[in-house]
């Protein structure tokens, strides 16, 4: 699979996982707790952790996302644009690598988890030809009322 260049202006680059798990955390503005807990996943996995950026002249982080491969299979992870650079095509452009990447590394099937109310990252993976196989929710303990 050919891999295209970055958009203009923008490096592509590898990142460390818990560089990453920091970087993606900072993004969704999440605890520290929750920073630490996912690098600890991403670098404790028994999948390789592959991790990358778009990266501004200064370093800044303009969208992330990570795959994970296991034989022929690629799961696509993280993916996510800094929300002052949504809708230029980002997301799309860095899917489209780390897709070419793990194909690189003989991956051919892709999948992806994305909440059913994104609509603009479904309406990427539709573009991408992904498509839907099943649906999932979350479970959470019932909290006591007051």
């Amino acid at each position: 699979m050919r891999i295209e260049s970055p958009p203009l202006g923008l490096r592509f680059v590898a990142l460390e996982a818990t560089r990453y798990a920091e970087i993606v955390g900072e993004l969704r503005s999440s605890t520290v707790q929750e920073r630490l807990a996912h690098a600890t996943r991403l670098t404790h996995s028994p999948i390789e952790y592959h991790g990358f950026a778009f990266v501004n002249a200064e370093g800044s982080v303009m969208a992330c996302g990570q795959y994970a491969r296991e034989a022929e299979l690629v799961g696509l992870y993280d993916v996510f644009t800094r929300p002052d650079q949504r809708g230029h095509g980002l997301a799309g452009a860095l899917c489209k690598r780390l897709l070419a990447l793990a194909a690189d590394e003989a991956a051919v099937c892709a999948y992806l988890q994305v909440d059913e109310a994104n609509v603009s990252a479904r309406g990427l993976y539709t573009r991408l030809g992904f498509v839907d196989a099943y649906t999932y929710h979350y479970r959470a303990a019932p909290t006591s009322a007051p």
